[in-house]
């Protein structure tokens, strides 16, 4: 029997219809749906569905909307197969999803923090003077380090996801960004492309934020809980009794190491179906490309998860 992993996926797996046939086709689904309009005041169902006012990619509502899509996507999963992960991770905001599926955090605290946590990270830099960049190309190391030669106090720019061999995220102050962009192309090291973000996530601009999280987790218990779960700031496999809510702070300014994330989770597990919960398929890429798997498996909409349904059974 193959130890089964669960990625939950983060900021920019959003796409206005997602999990809509899942939705309609499971009570329990729409149960979880309701939870999250009534906890946070507005509806969830209007936000995913239909998004008339253009809400759904702003970070305050891409992060409680992600996390309800997997919360409900893997309680429709959890009520139709007898299944418990070997180890959890999720890319970011996905660290929440994996929080609430182990009972680590309740589903409402979970949906007010990462309500909470998309204002501070808009709040800690004014819009334009962020940005943010996509690296595709075979010299990462090269990258790294010419960001670290290039950045400067008040030009800052930084490599803050490490997403898989050859893809990697720049983020900080839009003139650093641009400039790097600028030198890797002149270089040949590969492609940059600049993302279409509202503030420089993950890069160290984003410590007023996670000042700001710092005290808003006062409020948020962090619940025992017994299944591994591997953290974005660290990349090392976490027990109730090793993970703790400056995790969470961290993480906010600080890298995602996912690459090194999924190294770990493999070296423990080498034989496993990696499993993503909730909407995309970003991390089963990121997973086939990082670990020459094949064991990918997706729930991002009715036919996948029942095709996933199946298969475990």
């Amino acid at each position: 029997m193959m130890d089964k992993i669960f990625m939950f996926p983060g900021q920019g797996s959003q796409i206005v219809g997602m999990a809509k046939d899942i939705y309609q086709e499971f009570k329990e689904v729409k149960l979880v749906f309701q939870e999250a309009s009534d906890t946070l005041g507005f509806s969830m169902e209007k936000l995913c569905f239909e998004d008339s006012e253009n809400k759904l990619n702003l970070t305050e509502f891409t992060q409680p909307a992600i996390l309800t899509v997997s919360t409900s996507v893997l309680k429709a999963l959890k009520e139709r197969v007898d299944l418990k992960p070997a180890i959890v991770a999720g890319h970011s905001l996905g660290e929440y999803s994996a929080l609430v599926s182990i009972g680590a955090i309740s589903f409402s605290d979970a949906l007010k923090s990462v309500h909470f946590r998309g204002q501070a990270m808009q709040r800690a830099v004014p819009v334009g003077v962020g940005a943010m960049a996509a690296y595709l190309g075979n010299n990462g190391i090269e990258v790294e380090a010419l960001c670290k030669e290039l950045s400067k106090p008040e030009h800052i720019v930084e490599v803050v996801n490490f997403n898989s061999p050859g893809q990697l995220v720049l983020s900080g102050h839009k003139t650093g960004v641009e400039k790097a962009c600028e030198v890797i192309a002149e270089k040949k090291l590969g492609k940059a492309k600049a993302l279409p973000v509202s503030a420089p996530f993950h890069s160290s601009l984003m410590q007023p934020a996670a000042e700001e999280m710092r005290i808003f987790l006062q409020n948020i218990q962090l619940n025992l809980f017994n299944t591994e779960i591997v953290a974005n700031v660290d990349a090392k496999l976490h027990s109730a009794s090793s993970y703790s809510k400056d995790i969470l702070v961290k993480q906010i300014a600080h890298p995602v190491l996912w690459t090194q994330s999924l190294n770990a989770i493999n070296f423990k597990y080498p034989e496993a179906y990696w499993i993503e919960i909730g909407p995309g398929k970003v991390l089963q890429g990121l997973a086939k490309k990082t670990l020459d798997t094949s064991h990918c498996f997706g729930t991002s909409d009715l036919d996948s998860l029942l095709s996933l349904i199946q298969n475990l059974s």
